[in-house]
């Protein structure tokens, strides 16, 4: 039987079956922007994401399906301070082996339009969102990708997103691996990527669930390296729609604050 995990409003509850899922979520106790995981998925994933957990019945009326990324409200908790981990993690990017709906990528727009000298990081977005954007004009091949795992930024043209696309060319990289905060967490650890550095806050964009007003502790990765341990941070805002996660850093080492200033620079 498959073992699943779930949040509850500050709470990560499991191991349960999918049948205890379905009657949670026939109970509304959980919805379908509630995150859930199992083994063999990167990152958590909301329920709407996953094609096997399809809690329709005969007699529930038909709803429109919930646009990606609706405002969810953060759980207010008060300096709750996780376990006093700094989690080490091994990253195994496949792109043979990733689910369309999984979101583990960012993108940086910038160096992809001539006229526009600054750089800026979008995501995390998955397969199916990122074929929509190409399609809707708003990256293309040019654009800059990038996955945890991934030895840097590389076009997206060089990737299977392209149709035309008949060999892998992930190793022509344009640009350095960015800087991951690796946050402990339970049953597997969030990944996020570092959008704006700095010692006393810092910006993060990943796919929750962050929880408000929690104090986690967390590794810091460039690439699939490990950089620096013990970083605590105080997650002050976390908005679902951008996916970003506005921090406030609580303790960190020497190398750590090189880290983020040489980042920031």
């Amino acid at each position: 039987m498959v073992s699943w995990y779930y949040v509850l409003g500050s709470e990560r509850v499991g191991p349960v079956g999918i049948e205890t899922l379905k009657d949670l979520f026939l109970k509304e106790e959980i919805s379908l922007e509630s995150y859930v995981w199992r083994k063999g998925f990167q990152n958590w994933e909301r329920i709407k994401d996953v094609n096997e957990l399809d809690f329709s019945t005969p007699h529930e009326t038909a709803k429109p399906k919930a646009e990606r990324r609706t405002d969810v409200k953060a759980v207010d908790l008060v300096e709750e301070i996780s376990s006093e981990n700094s989690p080490e993690v091994t990253f195994n990017f496949n792109w043979n082996t990733i689910r369309d709906e999984e979101e583990l990528f960012f993108i940086k727009v910038g160096h992809d339009r001539k006229a526009q000298l600054e750089t800026d990081l979008f995501g995390p977005y998955s397969l199916v969102e990122l074929r929509d954007a190409i399609d809707d004009r708003r990256i293309n091949n040019h654009s800059l990708i990038f996955a945890a795992g991934m030895p840097g930024w590389v076009e997206v043209g060089d990737t299977p997103l392209d149709p035309k696309n008949l060999k892998l060319n992930t190793n022509n990289i344009l640009d350095e691996a960015p800087l991951l905060i690796v946050v402990d967490n339970d049953p597997m650890p969030l990944i996020a990527l570092v959008q704006q550095a700095g010692i006393k806050k810092c910006t993060l964009l990943g796919a929750g669930p962050f929880q408000k007003g929690k104090v986690v502790m967390c590794s810091m990765y460039s690439g699939t390296a490990l950089k620096a341990k013990n970083l605590k941070l105080n997650i002050e805002e976390y908005h679902p729609r951008e996916q970003k996660v506005y921090c406030r850093v609580v303790e960190i080492s020497e190398s750590a604050k090189k880290i983020m200033q040489n980042y920031a620079d």
